[in-house]
């Protein structure tokens, strides 16, 4: 094959040969002219050792050697690219410099699609970082579409190959991935610039999808014929008003699973043909229930691993709009706010609470309410339901720093100052620091300010104060009461405990005779998971 720079050969001879000397000069000055002298030294053992008229040309248009600094920033810019900093992090403001053209390597010569195989085979994310070619090679949508459904999709190694799933994962010649492989894209996943919410949640519909032709169809379960309409036009995202579907086919694979003493009640189970149920809520979950046996299957539509830390921590100006709506998405979208099944074969998602209540005292620096609010859902809810806690009642607390830093943060705004307190005591009112003497201060100013200045918003500031004033005192016999009796603690999940006689309290100084006793806070979400499912087809209607 000729090389890429044999065009150019005859300009280069051309350009080498020696250049005659114009009449009268002589050949050494006109040398001098046309390039700087030479040092004395080399100059001198080239004399020596070789005759000026066999001497051999030099290196034709040689680029200028740079120092070490300036050809690092230029590599840096030069492989700078969508697989290189974390989705959160703000673009460089420099531009790319121009570099020459270069020969490429035997990977780059080769046709995109084999690099795009190659790449979703190895599925290493540093392997597009390898140079600017490769990184605009493999940063195609359908390249993002399919790491983000390889990494988030929750799939048996033991399921059998499918045409409508290998079509759905087109380029990807799909394999199920184990879930230590998983966890670790789906970490490498999260770091990559191009990975937004956006991107995230258009992809959640078809993972979706996915696990109901795993799940049902692929499982040989029959449906009647009057419900099979429905179903069609809710796959194809065309109509979601059917959302119960049933059907009978053979046992799930779960069943097998089950202890002995299940098959003592229901000895059966393992043999003919079952009845089942499909309730699907559209981005959230698929439930499968088995109605001969009454057992029910959770199919979350993402399945997450581990909450992202840098997405946790927040970034240095605080949460952006699109932080907070990426992190409500996560939990929704995951189930990371409902208890599951125990046949649930979703994931147990971690995160990381060192990072967490960095992300708290972030929202709380830069008084950004909903995204200390979403943190707060994270951590309860996957401190309340992970393994080792599920089945019994846990203790749940949050560092007391988070209240001071309320008392220290956002003075000149009462009442949203009181929200900010508020929601933390909702969290874990428990975890309230008694001995400060920054939160009786706080809980003075509040009453005083009540009184200069009576106003709707203050008076309301001043029925907590006065509640909490009075708190402080009962709250070593309260945290004594709940590690005792993790149920007992005055709030969970956000939802005030009536029954308990502080609940009564709480209601009664504080709440009446306005507001309503506060309810479970981890199904209330600003994403709205109804707005994603359905397809536009055809024109916009007319407003």
């Amino acid at each position: 094959m000729p090389s890429p720079n044999a065009k150019s050969l005859p300009i280069v001879r051309k350009l080498e040969r020696p250049m005659s000397p114009p009449k009268g000069e002589d050949a050494s000055v006109t040398r001098t002219k046309l390039a700087p002298p030479e040092p004395a030294s080399r100059s001198s053992s080239h004399s020596s050792a070789i005759p000026k008229s066999k001497r051999r040309p030099g290196r034709i248009f040689k680029n200028p050697v740079r120092s070490s600094s300036s050809r690092s920033s230029r590599s840096s810019r030069s492989r700078s690219g969508p697989y290189d900093r974390p989705s959160n992090s703000p673009r460089p403001g420099t531009s790319r410099p121009h570099t020459p053209r270069r020969m490429l390597s035997l990977i780059e010569a080769l046709p995109v699609e084999i690099i795009e195989q190659i790449f979703l085979h190895s599925l290493n994310l540093n392997f597009p970082r390898a140079s600017p070619f490769l990184s605009r090679a493999l940063s195609g949508e359908h390249i993002y579409r399919a790491l983000i459904l390889l990494a988030f999709w929750n799939d048996s190694l033991e399921n059998p190959r499918s045409k409508a799933i290998d079509r759905l994962m087109v380029p990807l010649e799909y394999v199920p991935l184990k879930l230590d492989e998983r966890a670790i894209l789906q970490e490498a996943v999260f770091k990559c610039r191009w990975c937004t919410m956006e991107r995230v949640r258009d992809q959640v519909p078809t993972m979706q999808i996915l696990t109901i032709y795993r799940r049902w169809i692929n499982a040989g379960i029959v449906m009647p014929e009057e419900e099979q309409a429905a179903f069609e036009k809710f796959i194809v995202r065309k109509d979601d008003s059917v959302r119960v579907f049933h059907g009978k086919g053979p046992p799930m694979k779960e069943l097998a699973s089950m202890p002995p003493e299940f098959f003592q009640l229901a000895p059966n189970a393992l043999k003919g043909i079952h009845e089942y149920e499909l309730h699907v809520t559209p981005m959230v979950t698929s439930e499968l229930h088995c109605l001969g046996v009454r057992l029910t299957v959770n199919l979350p539509a993402l399945d997450l691993c581990q909450f992202p830390s840098h997405l946790l921590r927040g970034r240095s100006n605080g949460f952006l709009p699109e932080d907070v709506a990426f992190l409500e998405m996560l939990r929704m979208t995951s189930c990371n706010w409902t208890p599951q099944s125990s046949l649930s074969p979703s994931t147990l998602t971690k995160v990381d609470r060192k990072a967490l209540n960095e992300g708290i005292q972030n929202a709380i620096r830069h008084q950004n309410f909903n995204a200390m609010l979403s943190l707060l859902k994270i951590d309860e809810f996957i401190f309340r339901y992970k393994a080792e806690n599920q089945g019994r009642g846990a203790y749940y607390t949050i560092p007391p720093e988070h209240f001071l830093a309320v008392t220290r943060t956002g003075r000149d705004k009462p009442h949203l100052n009181l929200a900010f307190f508020e929601a933390l005591l909702r969290a874990s009112a428990e975890s309230l620091p008694s001995w400060s003497s920054e939160i009786t201060k706080w809980t003075v100013d509040n009453m005083e300010l009540a009184k200069e200045n009576p106003s709707a918003y203050n008076q309301i500031n001043g029925k907590f104060a006065r509640w909490l004033s009075n708190f402080l005192l009962r709250l070593p016999a309260q945290v004594e009461y709940a590690h005792g009796f993790p149920t007992g603690q005055l709030f969970c999940c956000g939802q005030l405990d009536i029954m308990d006689l502080e609940g009564c309290r709480f209601v009664d100084e504080v709440l009446e005779p306005f507001c309503e006793p506060f309810g479970n806070w981890l199904m209330e979400s600003s994403f709205r998971t109804e707005d994603y499912w359905l397809k536009k087809f055809g024109p916009p209607l007319p407003p």
